[in-house]
């Protein structure tokens, strides 16, 4: 259940996180402090830096209303001597100087070279800021345009396990206020990071924070030996961690977030207790680097190709690598769209397809473009009719209408109006409808010829030259045994695409 911790009582609790080494903001996390707006204060890295010199300087900022001199200590209540000496005991492997020092009135100094105890310091302003400028730095680098973002935070495994160690010290040591607490009660780590670093990249480059957005962030924060940590939890339940299992050549994480996770599930507090130390050791910092990486999620542009060469294939036509057909219908369109549209890939997809040499006719058939890591992904009409215009102007055996930018769930309507299963299957009987068919008469052919206009209206999906000529009888009925006579196909042209998508552009 969530910590219901008395606003008398929060001082003490926070002072003594503090001295047994958790930075400011895992002791805020700690004390129970869920709420964004608290965290969001802590976005002014200049008011909140502890100094502007090239010195370190030590000191504590308490974040409360009452002055620091009225706030209850730790010497204050009801602690021992005992248990102060049992806190520096439990770095007792430390050097001299890597020791922090507990003065008569409780404050702690500064220690350099080791980390908060819950998250390796990850939480330090010093090292937000650094993060923030790594960050803001690989973003413009990337020279991406964007009016949102979202950031997708990779932390280190170790701090689940380090969470759920402070948990069950503190329902040890302060029961009366914890005792029914659960890890997920306290906000996380990573979450406070993302609390105070969204606001502060939004107001760097003027945009907005949106989960559903499409130009994504993803940091990799620094992490420690995950082994070394968490090793204990793979040998008491190996069936928690599935990638041990993996094969030499494979390099799947062990220690994931799910199978650690999983393991503190099962973990009695008296088992962990005995196998980690509650509360953890104080860690060595952690590197400054941070992993970034942006990419705008793909965009889709949809519209209609019309098709009027008998010598040009919807796709690139290579065999053996010796390309057959000099170029494609995708081809034709893509390069243009590369032009405008700077990316790593782009998938093309179509409502169904023709053979080579079947001309595409009439309003012509509906594609789309899959675009992959583009640098922007906002477009006007007229981007939109400028590459339209270009691929149309670049050559006569094809034109492309109604180009426009759609949402990937408009992609959709383009699946549903194809048939359901298109695996072609030598034994498998394919049921499929002709709706209308008419013959007329061709102009100035002799007598004895017997040609003429075929004009058939179909199911998607039916093989139309295999119902002309049979297929060596394997597509019955088919117009030769209607006609008691051999038929073939001269030429087929397709009229038209019964799927009214994607709408005319406005």
């Amino acid at each position: 259940m969530p910590l219901t911790l008395p606003d008398a009582d929060k001082p003490t609790v926070f002072d003594h996180l503090r001295e047994i080494g958790c930075c400011k903001l895992c002791a805020e996390r700690f004390t129970g402090e869920r709420y964004y707006d608290h965290y969001k204060k802590f976005t002014d890295l200049a008011a909140l830096s502890e100094s502007n010199s090239n010195e370190t300087v030590c000191q504590e900022k308490e974040q409360s209303e009452e002055p620091a001199s009225k706030r209850p200590r730790l010497a204050d209540a009801e602690t021992s001597n005992d248990e102060l000496a049992a806190v520096t005991n439990a770095h007792k492997e430390s050097s001299p100087e890597q020791l922090s020092s507990v003065t008569s009135n409780g404050e702690q100094n500064c220690i350099e070279d080791t980390g908060c105890i819950a998250c390796y310091s990850l939480l330090d302003i010093q090292h937000i800021e650094s993060s923030f400028q790594q960050i803001a730095a690989a973003v413009k680098e990337s020279g991406c345009i964007f009016s949102m973002f979202t950031i997708l935070l990779s932390v280190p495994v170790t701090l689940d396990l380090r969470h759920h160690a402070m948990v069950i010290y503190l329902k040890d040591k302060f029961e009366e206020f914890y005792k029914g607490s659960n890890d997920i009660d306290f906000v996380s780590a990573k979450e406070v990071w993302k609390y105070i670093v969204g606001p502060m990249f939004a107001d760097h480059f003027g945009v907005e924070f949106s989960a559903t957005s499409g130009f994504r962030i993803s940091v990799a924060l620094p992490s420690p030996n995950a082994q070394e940590e968490c090793g204990f939890l793979l040998k008491k339940f190996p069936e928690s961690f599935p990638n041990r299992l993996q094969k030499k050549h494979q390099s799947r994480e062990i220690f994931t977030r799910a199978a650690v996770l999983d393991a503190l599930r099962k973990i009695s507090n008296d088992e962990f207790r005995k196998l980690y130390k509650c509360p953890p050791d104080r860690p060595a910092k952690v590197g400054s680097t941070v992993e970034v990486s942006c990419v705008h999620m793909p965009i889709y542009l949809a519209g209609r190709y019309s098709k009027y060469s008998r010598l040009l294939s919807q796709t690139p036509w290579i065999l053996n690598g010796k390309r057959i057909m000099e170029s494609s219908v995708q081809e034709l369109i893509t390069d243009v769209v590369n032009k405008h549209i700077p990316n790593e890939k782009i998938m093309f997809s179509s409502s169904g397809r023709e053979d080579v040499d079947v001309r595409m006719l009439g309003r012509g058939r509906p594609f789309v473009l899959e675009i992959f890591k583009t640098k922007k992904t906002t477009f006007t009409v007229a981007d939109m009719e400028a590459i339209e215009q270009e691929i149309n102007a670049n050559t006569k055996d094809i034109s492309v209408s109604d180009l426009q930018v759609i949402s990937k769930d408009m992609t959709q309507v383009l699946k549903d109006g194809e048939e359901s299963k298109r695996k072609r299957r030598n034994l498998a009987e394919r049921e499929r409808t002709v709706y209308e068919m008419s013959l007329e008469p061709l102009e100035g052919v002799k007598d004895g010829e017997h040609r003429f206009y075929l004009r058939i209206t179909t199911q998607a999906g039916t093989y139309i030259k295999e119902f002309v000529h049979g297929d060596f009888g394997r597509t019955v009925p088919s117009l030769g045994t209607y006609l008691n006579m051999d038929a073939d196909i001269l030429e087929l042209d397709v009229e038209e695409i019964d799927l009214d998508w994607p709408p005319p552009r406005k």
